[in-house]
């Protein structure tokens, strides 16, 4: 049974993971819309100084839900059992 939970739980924690990064890096597109950039691993390449500040903003907003889903994950798995 304790096999089970923490099947659930590494589903849901991978399901929000991707999904929130996914959501977060839409939301950045969406802001920046049709100016010009190109994303290199954690840099971007771009001369439009809000590009660079939406981009670091929302490169923030990924680390942040980050460390909360590690957060949360040792907090449920602590009560596990």
């Amino acid at each position: 049974m304790i096999a089970l939970a923490y099947a659930v739980i590494a589903v849901v924690f991978v399901v929000l993971g991707i999904g929130g990064i996914m959501y977060l890096d839409h939301k950045f597109s969406q802001t920046v819309g049709d100016r010009p950039f190109a994303i290199k691993g954690r840099r971007i390449e771009t001369d439009d100084p809000f590009v660079r500040s939406q981009f670091r903003k929302f490169y923030a907003l990924r680390v942040a839900w980050s460390v909360l889903l590690i957060v949360l994950l040792f907090v449920v798995v602590s009560h596990v059992g």
